[in-house]
């Protein structure tokens, strides 16, 4: 009875021992994915700019802020574009003027551009964007960055 006691704790040992190693494979896969990091780009006179966002160094998205028509780009406007395929999108938030506005790649596979979020805002006003990269639940997101209508 020993003998088979002992066999059942070294088979328990053994198959915890590869749960937890397991455990801390996920995390780390999971922590790896996730280190991103956000860059504002130059504000245009007109008001326009952009946030970048790159997952462990490699250019993954952008969120564009366009304050004034351009040709069939509407002003007043932003759109977020997913670059990679490593099963994060991209998301963008109109933080202050509080308008609800967003523009999401949710749903759709990289490489996609998100339709215009339009509406009017009066000439000079001041908007903050926040840019988020988003798996799931998960979201990592930039601090809200400036430009002006």
């Amino acid at each position: 009875m020993n003998k088979r006691f002992a066999k059942r704790v070294g088979t328990f040992a053994a198959t915890s021992a590869l749960i937890v190693g397991t455990s801390l494979t996920l995390g780390a896969t999971e922590a790896a994915a996730a280190e991103w990091t956000f860059e504002k780009g130059k504000v245009h006179s007109s008001g326009s700019f952009t946030i970048s966002a790159d997952n462990n160094g490699t250019y993954a998205g952008l969120m564009s802020w366009n304050a004034d028509p351009i040709g069939d780009i509407p002003g007043d406007s932003f759109r977020v574009l997913d670059r990679l395929s490593d099963g994060w999108g991209m998301e963008a938030k109109m933080i202050n003027p509080v308008t609800g506005r967003t523009a999401t790649t949710r749903g759709h596979k990289a490489t996609y551009f998100s339709p215009w979020s339009t509406g009017n805002l009066t000439e000079g006003t001041k908007v903050y964007i926040q840019l988020c990269a988003f798996r799931g639940s998960s979201r990592v997101c930039s601090p809200a960055y400036s430009g002006h209508a």
